[in-house]
C-alpha cells in the first residue's frame, strides 16, 4: 500500500474516533446535515480546484477509492469536530481566535498530507490555504447557523422534526 493511502486511512480513523468521543452540543440530524454539507461542498471546491483546474492533485490524478472516502471521511468528521467545540457563546475575540487556531490546525495538517504525498501542488501554494481556511471554516459555522434556523422555522410553520 502507498504511504499516502496509509496516511489518508490513519487520518480518517483518528478523526472518525476523535469526532466520536468529543462532548457533542449538536443534535444527530445536526451533525448528519453539517456533516454531509461540509463532504458535498468539500468535494465540489477540490473538483473545482484539482480536476478542472489541476491547482493540485489528491493522491494521484483522477478519482481514487481510498482518497475518495478519505476526503468525505476527513470533511465530515472535521464539521463534526469544529461545530461541537466552536466557543457560540463566548464573545467575539474568542470565537475568531478559535476560527485562526482552527485554520492554523488545518494548514498543519495539510503540509502533514503534502510531507506524505496526499496532496501535491501545481500551481497551488500553501499560503492560498491559509488564507482560505478562515473563510471555510466561518462558511461552514454559517451553514450550520442557517440549518438551525431552518428547523426553528419548520417547527413554527408546524413541521415537527424528531428530537435526539
Amino acid at each position: 500500500m502507498e504511504p499516502q493511502t496509509i496516511f489518508v486511512l490513519i487520518s480518517s480513523l483518528v478523526f472518525s474516533i476523535v469526532a466520536y468521543v468529543i462532548p457533542k452540543k449538536m443534535k444527530h440530524y445536526e451533525i448528519y446535515a453539517t456533516s454531509l454539507f461540509a463532504a458535498l461542498f468539500g468535494l465540489f471546491v477540490d473538483s473545482i480546484l484539482a480536476i478542472k483546474y489541476k491547482f493540485y492533485v489528491l493522491d494521484e490524478p483522477g478519482i481514487q477509492i481510498p482518497p475518495l472516502v478519505g476526503q468525505v471521511v476527513l470533511y465530515s468528521t472535521t464539521s463534526i469536530i469544529l461545530l461541537n467545540l466552536f466557543p457560540y457563546e463566548r464573545p467575539a475575540i474568542w470565537r475568531l481566535a478559535y476560527i485562526l487556531t482552527f485554520a492554523l490546525l488545518a494548514v498543519a495538517f495539510e503540509l502533514l498530507s503534502f510531507r506524505f504525498g496526499f496532496i501535491k501542488y501545481n500551481e497551488w501554494k500553501i499560503w492560498y490555504s491559509a488564507l482560505s481556511y478562515p473563510f471555510l471554516i466561518y462558511l461552514l459555522v454559517l451553514q450550520y447557523r442557517f440549518f438551525q434556523w431552518l428547523v426553528k422555522r419548520g417547527h413554527s410553520d408546524g413541521f415537527i422534526a424528531h428530537k435526539s
